[in-house]
């Protein structure tokens, strides 16, 4: 026997256990799986796309939604100083800021130009 011959052989014996261990699985899998199988393979041969992950999206924004809230938290109770000064004046001297940031950008042309250009749509892309 030639080394060519002991290697067709091998690969036979391995072939056929691999066959032999797939149908043992396809015999245990439950009715639900198998017809969750038989849609998909029906639906790859039409050509159709499998829709799912609804239940990704939701976990995924229920996700995002208790990450900012924890950093949320974690920046209020970091925000107040404890030198005395009351939240009142905190709150004002806050507001004021936004005020400063917000009529800086309605009075900088230069920022609505860079909103109409095509970088602006590639970074908003990423």
């Amino acid at each position: 026997m030639t080394n060519d011959s002991i290697n067709a052989a091998h690969l036979d014996r391995f072939d056929e256990a691999l066959r032999q261990h797939h149908a043992v699985s396809v015999e245990r899998l439950s009715p639900q799986v198998q017809a969750q199988l038989v849609q998909r393979r029906n639906a790859a041969g039409r050509g159709q796309a499998v829709h799912r992950g609804a239940g990704l999206r939701a976990g995924a924004a229920a996700f995002a939604t208790l990450c900012a809230l924890a950093i949320g938290l974690q920046l209020r109770t970091g925000a107040l100083p404890e030198t005395g000064v009351p939240a009142q004046a905190v709150a004002s001297a806050a507001a004021g800021a936004s005020r400063t940031q917000a009529t800086m950008l309605d009075e900088d042309p230069e920022f609505y130009a860079w909103l109409a250009s095509s970088d602006a749509q590639q970074v908003a892309m990423e």
